[in-house]
Formats: structure tokens, C-alpha cells, sequence
């Protein structure tokens, strides 16, 4: 196995994965925090909330830009997923295949 492959199965595919799990606690915090179950107020949770809206907005933003909320609901994230997924899942492989 050399270098790269290495760096691909050792690296960029569990990055890969963290990312996703990011964003889907990304989601389903924003949505509590929607619905009043979780409170900005408290000092902990916001910063845990502003930590998670930095590290997902950058992946989200420009998906954003191109889809734009549709009927209130925001089809960022999904697309996301399915993109980092399709990465994980074909074009990682691939590139393993071709480096190997």
C-alpha cells in the first residue's frame, strides 16, 4: 500500500464520515434550537451551536447559493450528504483503484 492510498483509507475517508456526522448534528441541533427546545441563552450551548454553524457553514454556503430554500425548508444539507457519500462511496475507490 503506498503513501496516498494510505492517506486516502487512513484520512480522507474517515474525514469524510465526520463531516457528514457534522452536519446531521448540524441539522438536528438548528432544529431544536427552531422548535424552542434548546436555548441560545445558556452559554454552553451556544457556543457549541457557533462551533457547529463554522464548521459546516463553509461546506453548506455554496450549496446554498445555488439551491435556495425551498417552501422554508433548506435542501443544503441533503445535498451535501449525498455528495460526501458519493465521494466515500465512488470517487474514493477510484482513486484508490487508480493509485494502486
Amino acid at each position: 500500500m503506498s503513501l496516498l492510498q494510505s492517506l486516502i483509507v487512513y484520512f480522507i475517508s474517515p474525514l469524510i464520515g465526520l463531516v457528514i456526522f457534522l452536519i446531521v448534528v448540524q441539522v438536528i441541533f438548528s432544529l431544536l434550537v427552531a422548535f424552542n427546545v434548546v436555548n441560545l441563552n445558556h452559554p454552553t450551548v451556544r457556543q457549541i451551536y457557533y462551533l457547529l454553524e463554522r464548521v459546516v457553514s463553509p461546506i453548506l454556503s455554496p450549496i446554498q447559493k445555488i439551491l435556495p430554500p425551498m417552501g422554508g425548508f433548506d435542501f443544503s444539507p441533503l445535498v451535501a450528504i449525498l455528495v460526501l457519500q458519493w465521494i466515500q462511496g465512488f470517487g474514493l475507490p477510484k482513486l484508490y483503484g487508480i493509485l494502486g
